[in-house]
């Protein structure tokens, strides 16, 4: 069986990757890479992998997202605010990339939307109002593009829950929001091939959070 390094290696002959089989194996293995990714190593590791792959095929909008998303994880992996920032903004500019080239596309603003949130968390004291209105704005445009993106309902939910946690409010009253969107999750999540599948296990969480 070929391991992704191997696969990576034999696209670069490749003439014609976007699209190509070649390209759907690459993004396959590496996805799986993805989904065992535990660590700031592992992770690191795989943001390569959707780096190089991004390399071979530059109009493809996934490999962006991926490494993105792969970096957004880091941040909130790390303790030392210079490197959360620092990984954030290799996030940004991947972000800002898949923004040109899919200007309307729910999936990218719900993920801005989550990497301004790990603008937020390094210093919530000074960014919190700054980092909240712009997470919420993406969200804003995420849902108006796909009113049942399940990842922008669901970083919605964590938005709203942080903010009634900060000022004390019982965060209770979301539990039937959250009810219904891990309920409904396979149903609005009608995902084709390679697009972006997670966020169930956090649903599913903030629902047990909620039996508690």
């Amino acid at each position: 069986m070929k391991t992704l390094t191997t696969i990576i290696a034999v696209l670069f002959s490749v003439l014609t990757f976007a699209g190509n089989p070649a390209y759907n194996e690459a993004m396959k293995s590496a996805l799986g890479q993805f989904a065992t990714s535990k660590s700031v190593d592992e992770l690191q590791s795989t943001a390569n992998s959707f780096q190089r792959i991004s390399n071979l095929a530059d109009q493809e909008w996934l490999p962006q997202y991926y490494q993105a998303h792969c970096y957004i994880l880091m941040s909130f992996m790390t303790q030392d605010g210079a490197q959360r920032d620092a990984y954030l903004d290799v996030a940004e500019s991947a972000i800002t990339k898949v923004m040109e080239m899919q200007p309307t596309n729910s999936e990218t603003y719900a993920l801005q939307a989550f990497m301004y949130t790990g603008r937020l968390v390094v210093d919530p004291m000074n960014r919190g109002q700054e980092f909240s209105i712009k997470s919420h704005q993406s969200l804003k445009k995420s849902l108006a593009i796909n009113p049942t993106n399940p990842r922008a309902l669901y970083l919605q939910l964590t938005n709203e829950i942080g903010t009634a946690d900060f000022f004390g409010t019982d965060s209770s009253i979301f539990c039937e929001r959250i009810s219904n969107l891990q309920k409904n999750w396979d149903a609005y999540n009608q995902v084709d091939g390679l697009e972006p599948s997670w966020g169930k296990d956090q649903a599913q969480t903030l629902k047990a959070n909620c039996n508690q």
